[in-house]
């Protein structure tokens, strides 16, 4: 199991939040473990991205915003014998989704047990849902633009990097 397959589910899965978020702008009864309120496309996009990246083998573990502890895979293996720990934020920015702004969602991938240090990171990446979908990764030195379209990856720049004088970045 590769870095490339984690990246995959998570664009497959940016395909399926996208195309509901204009259904799911209600609020759910409670709040996340930060205290922020969850719309039902908070709780939707961090389902779909435990059950699918649990799924993938060598992938141990699922950590998100949304959850109170850390979700096990289901095999004792890929938790204790290496693998990589997947933590993210299913739907960074979701109280903008009422008002038709820019939102998205963030993932790390780590070669150890959460809770993990900073080093363990091997790879991150995060989905833009804007006028366009977007997911932007950055392994082993290398930063990648990809056009997300029905769940497939397109590159759009291969060698993503800040200018020498660079305009005002958010």
């Amino acid at each position: 199991m590769t870095v490339d397959a984690i990246f995959e589910t998570v664009a497959e899965v940016g395909s399926e939040v996208q195309s509901i978020l204009g259904e799911q702008r209600s609020y759910e009864e409670g709040h996340n473990p930060s205290g922020d309120r969850q719309l039902t496309a908070d709780v939707y996009a961090d389902n779909l991205l435990a059950e699918r990246l649990l799924a993938l083998e060598g992938v141990g573990s699922y950590a998100s915003e949304e959850r109170e502890s850390v979700e096990q895979s289901e095999g004792s293996t890929r938790r204790s014998e290496g693998g990589y720990h997947v933590s993210c934020d299913p739907l960074d920015g979701s109280s903008n989704l009422t008002s038709n702004n820019a939102m998205g969602a963030i993932v790390g991938v780590y070669d150890q047990p959460f809770p993990a240090p900073g080093e363990a990171l091997v790879a991150a990446g995060y989905v833009l849902y804007g006028p366009i979908t977007t997911m932007v990764t950055a392994r082993d030195g290398e930063v990648r633009e990809y056009l997300i379209e029905d769940g497939d990856r397109t590159v759009l720049d291969d060698d993503v990097t800040i200018p020498d004088d660079p305009p005002i970045y958010g």
